[in-house]
């Protein structure tokens, strides 16, 4: 899997990850986001306590590593910003520096705790698409960092929802029937055996498993008749995070004009990224399959 995307040698890699930015913003509304910040977000606070820097501080430092970034850094250097990292809420970026590491030089050095360290030794063993593919294709490719795009400030259109709203849900889910879907079964069930990752990217880029997550979960939503309109609120929400994610991607983009971007998410969201970047200036829609053979 590993050698064919890096085939297409992306200049930058974003991830299905939630920016430590994003996170402090869930984090001080809670009213808006109940409990989203506690299911999607990376907790750096004990990390910082090791490197002595504050969200902003990190954010912070991190611009200033980079601005001075050589062409081949020292161990040192690698360590300190993977710090920087970490504290920032951003661990898989600190993860790409952390595989560029010679195994001897994997320890806490340089703003690099003992916390840190093991932290980071626990995340790159991980069974994760963000760990396994996006952070190691990043460090086989020589780059400082991958971009976390995902988005959840469009959830605050659940905040006030009861139980009712999720009912209404699995009842607009299981309004009609559902086509076979053994071989989705069989993806899921081999996904650990050789071949498996590739066998599982092939399937959920096809056009098949594209128009079912159209046709049995956004279209049914979006035909919601109930006066509550539950089902429509749910593609707004779909919808506007979407945007925002989209949003993250041309931004991560603009670091590398006419560069390469490689982004893996979910893949419901693919029929919306590609819909909504192919209205970007500046930007052609890659088809994967070709990288997939």
């Amino acid at each position: 899997m590993l050698q064919r995307l890096e085939r297409y040698r992306p200049d930058i890699v974003t991830i299905e990850a939630v920016s430590g930015g994003e996170c402090w913003l869930l984090r001080q509304y809670p009213s808006e986001y109940p409990g989203v910040a506690k299911d999607y977000c990376f907790d750096a606070r004990e990390y910082q306590v090791e490197s002595g820097l504050t969200d902003s501080d990190a954010v912070a430092e991190i611009r200033h590593i980079l601005s001075q970034w050589p062409a081949k850094p020292a161990a040192s250097q690698r360590r300190h910003l993977a710090a920087a990292f970490v504290a920032a809420g951003d661990p898989y970026s600190a993860l790409v520096q952390w595989f560029q590491l010679a195994e001897a030089e994997k320890r806490a050095a340089d703003g690099l705790g003992e916390r840190s360290a093991t932290f980071l030794n626990e995340l790159s063993e991980r069974p994760n698409e963000s760990a396994q593919i996006e952070a190691r294709l990043a460090a086989k490719l020589r780059h400082v960092r991958v971009y976390a795009i995902d988005n959840h400030s469009s959830d605050a259109i659940f905040a006030n929802f009861d139980e009712g709203f999720w009912d209404r849900m699995q009842e607009i889910w299981r309004s009609e029937p559902v086509p076979d879907q053994s071989e989705m079964r069989s993806v899921e069930e081999d996904i650990r055996s050789e071949g498996g990752v590739l066998r599982a990217f092939r399937f959920y880029n096809s056009a098949k498993a594209q128009s079912f997550a159209m046709d049995y979960d956004f279209r049914k939503a979006m035909n919601d008749a109930l006066p509550e309109g539950y089902g429509r609120k749910y593609v707004a929400w779909f919808q506007a995070r979407n945007l925002r994610m989209v949003a993250s991607i041309v931004e991560a983009a603009a670091t590398k004009p006419g560069g390469k971007v490689l982004s893996i998410v979910g893949a419901s969201h693919k029929p919306y990224f590609e819909a909504y970047l192919d209205q970007m200036h500046d930007f052609k829609i890659v088809n994967i399959d070709a990288f997939l053979e």
